[in-house]
């Protein structure tokens, strides 16, 4: 059986990854936070167009201690995911004010930007004195 051929890079869909912080009474958790984000992306665009802004809350990178994450989604449509998650106003029973970090193309560079994450290429070229 054949192996399916993957798109060459060039025809793949372009991604984003938004880094945002959650501001509340009580830590979210990573359930209620799907769940929140996910009405409000439906509420405001419908399913058609939800699914061309290929929406996901990246769960690997769910800080609950600092209360900050990650989502990918087409570069196309960074402003509406934007605009989502500054609509949200309760995750759960907490009342909540989402702020958007910043955008990158890679999820590298996004975990370096605005988690602080460091990897060994930040201490290349160091020498002890």
């Amino acid at each position: 059986m054949a192996r399916p051929e993957t798109l060459p890079s060039s025809l793949r869909e372009k991604k984003r990854y938004i880094a945002f912080e959650i501001r509340s009474e009580s830590q979210v958790e990573f359930g209620d936070l799907i769940n929140a984000l996910w009405s409000s992306i439906l509420d405001l665009f419908g399913e058609i167009n939800t699914g061309r802004i290929s929406f996901w809350l990246v769960k690997d990178l769910w800080d609950k201690e600092k209360q900050k994450g990650l989502i990918k989604c087409n570069h196309n449509h960074v402003s509406e995911v934007r605009l989502a998650l500054g609509l949200v106003e309760r995750i759960g029973e907490n009342k909540v004010s989402i702020r958007s970090l910043g955008v990158s193309g890679t999820m590298k560079s996004a975990r370096k930007k605005y988690f602080g994450e460091k990897d060994l290429t930040d201490f290349q070229g160091q020498r002890k004195a």
